[in-house]
């Protein structure tokens, strides 16, 4: 059984960059939470890897720290990687595990116990917008998901693509 307690860094550990995602396990050990200072402090959280066998996340952070590792951010970023067990195996979710977009609500399950407890944390910084990043495995086109009808939302998904779902309950 994997522990669902989440280590907090400050620092984007060695071999993050280079790492796939079947081997996040062997460097991570379980779920991580990264904060990184940028320029302006309030931060971006982007959750990667809630989906073990959905690794586009991993690609696009791993891509954004190679173009930053010499320099400052400009602003600062919290990211979680989340289910690294099942990218161990390639799998959404291990068996008996619950599906990791559907723990950050209500719940009382160790995956929901953790979730919140990574919202604890990244509450105590000035989080403006939240991104997770899946892949379409889907016979759909590429598109953006945004739960609140605001401006703000809509404008922040657009800049990732066009086409924009609004939905009423994402859990």
């Amino acid at each position: 059984m994997v522990d669902l307690g989440f280590r907090v860094l400050h620092q984007v550990p060695d071999g993050l960059l280079e790492v796939d995602s079947a081997g996040l396990f062997d460097l991570l050990g379980g779920p991580v939470l990264i904060h990184l200072e940028g320029n302006r402090k309030d931060s971006l959280f982007l959750s990667v890897m809630l989906h073990g066998n959905e690794y586009t996340g991993l690609l696009v952070m791993q891509q954004i720290l190679h173009r930053y590792q010499d320099r400052e951010l400009p602003r600062s970023l919290s990211i979680f990687i989340g289910n690294v067990a099942a990218a161990e195996q390639n799998l959404r979710t291990l068996p008996g595990q619950p599906d990791y977009n559907r723990i950050w609500g209500y719940g009382d399950t160790p995956e929901h116990q953790m979730t919140h407890q990574v919202m604890k944390e990244v509450s105590e910084r000035q989080v403006f917008a939240a991104v997770d990043v899946h892949n379409n495995s889907g016979k759909n086109p590429h598109f953006a998901i945004i739960c609140r009808h605001e401006k703000n939302f809509y404008h922040l998904a657009t800049l990732f693509n066009r086409t924009v779902v609004y939905t009423v309950k994402p859990d």
